[in-house]
């Protein structure tokens, strides 16, 4: 099939999302598909094979971003001929569209507890456009089908939009197995608890949870180590870790090409999000032998196995004292427990190919709705 892929940006060092773009046009490309990336950027080697389309966007405003690439990638795809339009950003119509984005109508509620700044922040242009694009995305009328990529995002479509749940597809990401795999050499895990946060946006992320939970764990005498990784700005996150005088407990490693030396060297990946479709990094730390802490906000907990790959932390509870709980069980773990539960997180990460994905993929836009002309 020609199949165009909708995008705003694209590339395997990019965020996850955008890793899973490059990643699924790659596939697609070698399983004989013809591929049109319509993209603001995309990286160059994705595959020789893949056509990039490129999209104007303005950058003057969050909203002017979103509606100029909507309205400016509909443009392009109507100089493409193409069999079939998948649309990973916010844009209609298409024959499918995946939410790769957190979904934006439960951020705001999850984000914005109190009635009064929930109102105040629906009135703000950037989510008022969001909100207006996801609710157009959402018609029958302007979207053959959607994938999910975990039923926590499917279950919340059902509550918010009046769409036939017999056109929601789940389909989880997968991972490359042959770039993440376990460290050579047995994992050493003795000293103090080397814990990994991989992520480009610190508040949605939680990392000021496992902060908190640092400083209880360090008042208990449980000595751990966290590594922040991931472009975002830390300087309010150094203040916070300074103010609980847990400095030396943290480095700011800031963004890396290589985030699978990082998995290999933890103990335990720690994503206490508050709200994520899917989050990558954890399948990726999966592979290569990495149990990880995530909560029920997480679509990837839905594949995790409690206290064999990971722990899964309730999402509508406060996180920090489920953070510590979890962390001082995992500290008292014997060795050999922990070398098994790393075993088992590679064994669950075999099971997420991005040629599964990719598969069921095809088979959800050769089987969806052509949507009506916009």
């Amino acid at each position: 099939m020609k199949i165009a892929i909708v995008r705003k940006e694209s590339g395997f060092q990019r965020g996850g999302a955008e890793a899973y773009c490059a990643n699924l046009c790659r596939c697609l490309a070698d399983m004989g598909h013809q591929v049109f990336l319509v993209a603001r950027e995309c990286d160059d080697n994705i595959h020789p094979e893949l056509v990039h389309v490129p999209v104007q966007v303005r950058n003057w405003s969050s909203s002017a971003r979103n509606l100029s690439f909507h309205r400016n990638s509909q443009i392009a795809l109507k100089q493409l001929n193409v069999d079939r339009v998948y649309a990973l950003s916010r844009t209609f119509p298409a024959d499918a569209f995946r939410f790769s984005d957190p979904f934006h109508a439960t951020w705001l509620d999850i984000r914005y507890t109190a009635r009064w700044r929930n109102t105040l922040e629906r009135m703000n242009p950037r989510h008022r456009t969001i909100l207006a694009l996801e609710q157009e995305i959402c018609r029958t009328q302007h979207t053959g089908a959607i994938i999910t990529n975990s039923h926590w995002v499917r279950r919340q479509l059902l509550d918010y939009y009046n769409y036939p749940g017999e056109r929601i597809h789940v389909v989880y990401n997968g991972v490359d197995l042959d770039k993440f795999t376990p460290p050579s050499q047995e994992a050493i895990v003795n000293g103090p608890l080397k814990l990994l946060f991989v992520a480009n946006d610190f508040v949605r992320k939680g990392l000021a949870f496992i902060l908190d939970a640092l400083h209880q764990l360090k008042t208990a005498g449980i000595a751990c180590h966290l590594a922040v990784v991931g472009r975002d700005n830390p300087l309010p996150f150094r203040k916070h870790a300074e103010k609980l005088g847990i400095s030396a407990a943290v480095d700011f490693c800031g963004a890396s090409s290589h985030t699978r030396n990082s998995y290999r060297a933890a103990d335990l990946l720690v994503l206490p999000t508050l709200s994520d479709p899917f989050a990558n990094v954890c399948l990726e730390a999966l592979a290569c032998g990495l149990p990880v802490m995530t909560t029920t906000h997480n679509g990837a907990s839905e594949i995790l196995t409690e206290e064999q790959t990971g722990y899964v932390l309730r999402g509508d509870r406060p996180l920090t004292p489920q953070i510590v709980t979890g962390l001082v069980n995992f500290s008292r773990l014997s060795r050999e427990r922990r070398l098994e539960m790393r075993r088992l997180a590679r064994l669950c990460a075999q099971g997420f190919t991005i040629t599964n994905n990719t598969r069921q993929t095809v088979e959800v836009l050769e089987s969806a709705n052509r949507p009506q002309p916009f």
